[in-house]
């Protein structure tokens, strides 16, 4: 009784040093008792100790952990400082466990939202790019919601995806690019990915399970990785009572780069003025003529300025002023005069115009802007939370006309009942749209099949200089027909009336129902639905040249998935040393896929592109899928002092995909970490030491409809007798009825290390991780009746190293802190069998045989294509009489897209309110074949190419193009090649530009970037006490505002950061017309009320 009578209560309130809110939920106990409580919403806390000598103890995650002796004191107020260590360490893992990471066998990244919100971009996977070791991201160009590709720790697929699983809040989240149906290579890139539908700045956490072990409970989806986004609706996280916070972005976007054109020579061949060709290998402009016949011939007379002649009227044959020629767009239109009667004279002649150099490409291109603004409202009571969302965001693009758009609307929360219940759930709606003309090229050329209309870039970038795009007439005034110097479509043109369009409806959501039975045991079921439809239009207005009458291709496709969990959880510890959790449960999924396309041609009526207003429609497709997946799993852990922890994880599938004796398939994971630090006694020096190993193997299912052979259905139509015909298709692809799943085995081990109180913190990764039995279509002898068979063929190894470095360099007593952190990959991914053939060539370019090849013993997905032939010490052998390299007679490997290595740098300097955030993103090596490049080259465009007024030689010896072999003279050596050749020649003439062999167009792509740069200010809360404010943030930013890429072409100033084909598609290294990238610059301002 005496000791109770000392008792006596002791009140405050917990807020964070860094901006002096109020933290809820933090841990308040009586060191040495089983005393304690936690704070309320807002941070305060009232607890009874026993004595004036009592400590109380209080820790929070992410926070350095404070002792404080009472004494005398009845109110103790305490401010908790943010800790680097102990941030990271309670991680999300699979099905939303959250665990300790010291616990954790095998490697876990994680971003907090911070880190995604406010930086530019509007893409959350770009948002990660150089920030994890093990995840490489990719973006497609520079276009609005261009496609973005992720791949975690390699390629586990030859033929397959290998983009990663992704969940949100619990529920998958289709991430597909839904690539292939009437999508057509012209357009390609600028398909989105469905992960655009997320907005970043709603984003609380991401965490990335990268191997097979700490992956393996999601089942066969998760062999490429798995990717958990928890966003603000779906966080269990509590705030202080009710909070409202306004997010609002502005950002300018311009072009990254421009190439270094050559402003000399003019339009033409051979050093003559041609005004209907292409290139610019035509003689000088007229304000260069003296200075180069000065300069170079000693006055000679070697060019004119009279360049162009009068094709009618009493000055028929005469040439015109000197230093002008006749509008160029009179040469392909003989009806230009009657449209535009100012561009021609009265006999039918061309108006003079001056031949001066244009800014053609620079003035082409406009100012885009991103606009996000966004408002949130939290609310937390005792036992309820809520959180809603609502955001928009605009970005138009630096192509006229080029814009995309998303609406996101989210609504969540959760409450404890009664009986230890606990509910949860969340919904959300994202409408997302995108406007584009035509993105991706293929090669140099200018023409394609029907629907395959070429690149606005690819005859963007390479017209004449002397061609003044942007100030000439593009249109028919009366008809609205294409109007250009050439039979092409003009960029101008295209972007109006050459358009893309993608309207997609998504909505999904979660409920959740947890149980307490007890204190060591709890059931939780939970389901959810992601459904979204994407109405796709893509239109060629009457008039082009691709297609003159015009067409109109409407694809809609629509997407719906159900997942449902059930799971118990006991969490039991036999002793103080023995700790115990398993995990049960079991999971049902169902996906449905649909998609019809009709394609109609002959639009009726100027201006009415849709589908209705066409003369002839024709059904493409019409198809739909479904699948089922079934798993049951479990996951346990046996801890003993809370330093030795092992782990073992298991699952079993039934999947509909694959045949009845072979869709059920079991994998197992095993993992082990060691807290050395925590066994042992260490150093002062070494704060964490822990080794950790893991072992796990993932299976994978197949596409739908593989296993046998069917007829599908095509569209039902009405014969002219009045009766209903279906008409079916067969296909070239003999299905398998014996596949059986894929499997990836994968072992991974590491070291964690933090010395001198966290101020240096390692983590090491080596992983080994084999891909077999891989499903792919094997070539077979068309006498079969096929052209491929469904069959298992092919493994993959991937191994490699990541390292994660933290570093805090400079730490001062006034607040000043620089935080570093070093994200390191070096992955080596072989393709170990490529089945019985020893390869499979997957094209990907639609160009003759430049293409992705995967070899057996080569490193994944090769670049495949032309060669010049070369003797055994690697000349190139030359014809003795054009001067020129010829091409060996078949075609072989050419390069390899794999980077060397990949680094992210980022450092963080903070001080008073301030902080300066730069993100520095080195990739490493890598080749890739450049259309951009050989296209330049070839039409004569850039600066390098200015010295045309002498011969030049190619470095090689003379060959026979009949054996392949060196040309020996009298001494029985090689003979050195003298042979001289224009510059036209040499980069037109089948050398060293489009026209010659692949491989001339294969470069380094090493880049170095300024991926990310911020300034913010957090201003204090003094001098906010009088406003309506919690608290107020704001940022300048900038994304991609510097890059180098130092061994590409000099004065092509490409980025290389593009993709060749769709996100999901196995081709790679290859830059094929897409839009160039760009660079973005704005301000972000946050509030909370």
């Amino acid at each position: 009784m005496a000791s109770f009578a000392q008792d006596r209560k002791v009140t405050g309130k917990i807020t964070a040093a860094e901006d002096g809110s109020g933290l809820p939920g933090v841990s308040v106990v009586v060191k040495g008792s089983n005393t304690g409580t936690n704070t309320d919403a807002d941070g305060s806390y009232s607890i009874n100790v026993p004595s004036s000598n009592a400590t109380l103890v209080y820790s929070f995650v992410g926070t350095v952990t404070q002792e404080i002796v009472v004494g005398n004191r009845s109110v103790l107020n305490v401010q908790l400082a943010s800790d680097t260590k102990n941030l990271q360490e309670v991680v999300v893992t699979a099905i939303g466990i959250q665990r300790e990471k010291k616990g954790l066998g095998y490697a876990v990244s994680g971003l907090d939202g911070d880190e995604m919100a406010q930086r530019s971009e509007p893409d959350p996977l770009r948002a990660l790019s150089a920030k994890m070791p093990g995840v490489n991201v990719t973006g497609g160009g520079g276009a609005p919601g261009q496609a973005t590709k992720i791949n975690i720790r390699g390629f586990n697929s030859l033929t397959g995806s290998t983009q990663p699983l992704f969940v949100v809040d619990g529920i998958p989240f289709d991430n597909s690019v839904n690539a292939g149906g009437s999508g057509s290579f012209a357009s390609n890139t600028g398909a989105s990915n469905r992960a655009y539908d997320i907005d970043p700045n709603n984003i609380e956490s991401v965490s990335v399970l990268k191997g097979a072990a700490a992956a393996a409970l999601y089942g066969s989806r998760a062999v490429n990785g798995v990717i958990l986004i928890t966003t603000k609706a779906g966080s269990k996280k509590a705030r202080k009572g009710m909070e409202i916070t306004l997010n609002s972005s502005y950002n300018q976007e311009s072009i990254s780069a421009l190439p270094d054109y050559q402003d000399v020579y003019m339009q033409g061949s051979n050093q003559n003025y041609n005004g209907g060709f292409i290139g610019n290998w035509g003689s000088p402009f007229p304000a260069e003529v003296d200075k180069i016949n000065q300069e170079v011939y000693g006055g000679r007379t070697r060019y004119t300025k009279d360049v162009s002649f009068y094709a009618a009227g009493p000055n028929a044959g005469k040439p015109y002023p000197a230093g002008f020629a006749a509008h160029p767009l009179r040469i392909n239109n003989s009806n230009l005069c009657a449209i535009y009667p100012d561009l021609c004279d009265e006999y039918g002649n061309g108006v003079a115009v001056p031949l001066v150099p244009h800014d053609i490409v620079g003035g082409f291109f406009r100012k885009g802007s991103l606009i996000e603004n966004g408002l949130n409202i939290s609310s937390t009571g005792d036992k309820t939370s809520l959180n809603a969302t609502v955001s928009r965001m605009t970005n138009k693009g630096i192509v006229p006309t080029q814009e995309s758009s998303r609406t996101n609307i989210s609504f969540g929360g959760n409450a404890l009942l009664a009986n230890g219940i606990t509910v949860s759930g969340n919904v959300n709606y994202v409408n997302t749209t995108t406007d584009n003309p035509p993105l991706g090229a293929g090669f140099y050329t200018d023409y394609g099949g029907f629907g395959n209309e070429g690149s606005i870039f690819g005859r963007l970038f390479y017209l004449p200089r002397n061609f003044n795009l942007n100030e000439y007439p593009f249109e028919n005034p009366q008809t609205g027909a294409n109007l250009f110097y050439r039979p092409l479509d003009n960029p101008l043109w295209s972007v109006k009336y050459n358009r893309s369009t993608s309207t997609v409806n998504r909505a999904y959501g979660n409920m959740a129902l947890n149980y307490d039975i007890a204190p060591w045991i709890s059931v939780l079921v939970k389901g959810g639905i992601n459904t979204y439809t994407d109405a796709r239009q893509r239109y060629q207005a009457k008039g082009g040249v691709s297609a003159p009458l015009g067409f109109v291709r409407r694809d809609n496709l629509g997407f719906t998935e159900q997942d449902y969990n059930a799971i118990v959880t006991i969490n039991k510890d036999f002793s103080e040393d023995f700790s115990f959790r398993l995990l049960m449960g079991g999971n049902a999924n169902q996906r449905t896929r649909t998609r019809q396309v009709l394609t109609g041609t002959d639009i009726i009526s100027r201006g009415l592109n849709n589908l209705d207003a066409t003369a002839t429609q024709i059904a493409a497709e019409d198809s739909r899928s479904l699948r089922r997946l079934y798993g049951v799993y479990a996951d346990m852990q046996l801890g003993f002092k809370n330093y030795i922890f092992v782990g073992l994880t298991g699952r079993k599938d039934w999947s509909s995909t694959l045949p009845v004796n072979n869709r059920t398939y079991f994998y197992p994971a095993a993992t082990f970490s060691l807290v050395i630090s925590d066994a042992l006694k260490m150093p002062a020096m070494v704060d964490l030491l822990k080794v950790r190993a893991a072992y796990g193997k993932v299976g994978s299912d197949t596409d739908p409809y593989r296993i046998q052979n069917v007829y599908p259905l095509g569209i039902a139509y009405r014969a002219a007798n009045g009766q209903i015909v279906y008409n079916a298709t067969a296909s070239n692809t003999l299905n398998n009825a014996e596949l059986r799943p894929e499997f990836k085995s994968e072992f991974e081990a590491g070291v964690e290390v933090q010395l001198f109180k966290n101020r240096v913190g390692l983590d090491l990764t080596f992983f080994n991780s084999d891909a077999k039995d891989q499903i792919v279509s094997q070539r077979i002898p068309s006498s079969s009746g096929y052209d491929f068979k469904v069959v298992n063929a092919g493994s993959i190894n991937n191994k490699g190293w990541e390292v994660g470095l933290n570093l805090v360099p400079v730490e001062l007593s006034n607040g000043f802190r620089w935080t570093s952190y070093f994200a390191f990959t070096r992955i080596r991914s072989t393709v170990t069998d490529a089945g019985p053939q020893g390869e499979i060539f997957l094209g990907g370019t639609g160009l003759t045989a430049l293409g992705t090849i995967h070899r057996t013993g080569q490193p994944y997905g090769q670049i495949y294509g032309t060669q010049n032939a070369r003797d055994d010490e690697g000349n190139l052998l030359i014809n003795e009489l054009t001067g020129l390299p010829f091409a060996l007679p078949s075609a072989d490997i050419i390069g390899n897209p794999n980077p060397d290595f990949t680094l992210g740098w980022t450092n963080t300097f903070s001080w008073k309110g301030f902080t300066v955030n730069a993100l520095i993103d080195w990739r490493q090596g890598g080749d890739i074949w450049s259309s951009t490049a050989a296209s330049l080259l070839l039409r004569g465009q850039l600066a390098n190419s200015i010295d045309r007024e002498g011969l030049r030689v190619i470095p090689g010896v003379y060959g026979s193009p009949t054996d392949y072999k060196p040309i020996l003279g009298a001494d029985g050596q090689t003979i050195k090649n003298t042979t001289g050749i224009t510059s036209f020649d040499y980069h037109f003439s089948n050398g060293f530009g489009a026209y010659g062999q692949d491989e001339v167009n294969i470069y380094d792509a090493t880049t170095i970037r300024l991926r990310e740069v911020s300034v913010g200010y957090a201003v204090p809360k003094r001098f906010l006490s009088k406003l309506p404010f919690g608290s107020a943030r704001f940022t300048v930013s900038g994304r991609n505002l510097l890059w180098k890429a130092p061994n590409m072409l000099p004065g092509l100033n490409f980025d290389p950061e593009t993709l060749a084909s769709f996100p999901d598609s196995n081709v790679q290294g290859f830059d094929l017309g897409a839009q160039p990238t760009t660079r973005r610059l704005g301000a972000n301002l946050v509030l909370t009320f």
